[in-house]
């Protein structure tokens, strides 16, 4: 008789059906990300950013999680086998966090980096009413912050990879920034005068970059990181033609590597008088600030 009622049951249309979700233990979740990301290899913080993704939680919640469906376990599942293959997070996840903007990027773009959240904060300090010219802009990053942290800041970004600038206007709708692009290769098809020029060019020497991590080297792209063979060709680029498109006393800043802060300074003391140095968060001279 039982038999009889489900098989009435299932064949009345009509019937309230329930769909079943099954609920595993947070912890038992979190096991079997770290398995397939294991200490050993990859930050813990990885699985936490990985789950913060797919819950749709802030970090600081996540103890508070007590179960996981499969659903939401399987989507973790193949973001953490994507990481485990070391592409960066950032391009698993589709995104990284830049200054409070939600700034989107995968392989076309280098990863905004936390330090060049600094060069941002210094240019918007400086950009009030100002024109401002972002050059090779990457994903956007800064452009975007510049914009967001000082509004009445008239902001121009550049770039040499149409792929690049693809990404950077994307970010800059994401961001509700209006912010303008212009496809150039350093200076070449930059016609204006600015006020400020900010720039994080790519300036790893040439040969240092099979030594990089795999997450940089075998997926970041290559132009955003080659700098020529000591890191500083962009660098000589610029100070080539800065003058030409920066109104008078105008200030231009540059992010730059670990121990290239004195042949910097060598190559723009032609060009600027007031040189100013600034330290990353590890106390590791990154920018300079040029007048």
């Amino acid at each position: 008789a039982a038999f009889k009622t489900v098989q009435n049951m299932d064949a009345d249309e009509t019937f309230p059906t329930e769909k079943f979700t099954i609920k595993l233990p947070y912890k038992t979740a979190r096991e079997k990300l770290e398995k397939i990301l294991p200490a050993s290899e990859f930050e813990t913080s990885d699985v936490d950013w990985i789950l913060c993704d797919v819950l749709k939680v802030k970090r600081s919640e996540l103890p508070l999680q007590k179960y996981v469906d499969e659903e939401h376990l399987k989507k973790a599942e193949k973001l953490a086998k994507e990481r485990a293959t070391h592409r960066p997070l950032q391009y698993v996840l589709g995104y990284q966090d830049f200054y409070g903007q939600k700034i989107t990027v995968s392989e076309g773009v280098l990863v905004p980096r936390p330090e060049t959240e600094i060069l941002a904060k210094l240019t918007a300090e400086i950009a009030e009413n100002k024109k401002v010219l972002d050059l090779c802009t990457g994903s956007g990053a800064i452009a975007v912050a510049v914009k967001k942290l000082c509004p009445s800041a008239d902001v121009t970004a550049s770039d040499v990879s149409e792929k690049a600038l693809e990404i950077a206007s994307y970010n800059a709708s994401l961001n509700d920034a209006e912010v303008k692009f212009v496809l150039s290769d350093v200076f070449e098809n930059v016609v204006e005068k600015y006020d400020v020029i900010v720039s994080n060019p790519p300036y790893i020497p040439t040969a240092d970059i099979e030594k990089l991590d795999k997450e940089v080297k075998d997926f970041e792209p290559k132009i955003a990181l080659d700098g020529g063979a000591d890191g500083l060709d962009f660098y000589r680029e610029i100070a080539k033609s800065v003058k030409e498109h920066l109104t008078d006393g105008g200030t231009l800043l540059l992010e730059f590597g670990i121990g290239q802060e004195n042949a910097l300074t060598d190559i723009f003391k032609e060009v600027f008088s007031d040189v100013r140095t600034v330290r990353d968060f590890q106390d590791i001279p990154r920018i300079l600030i040029l007048k």
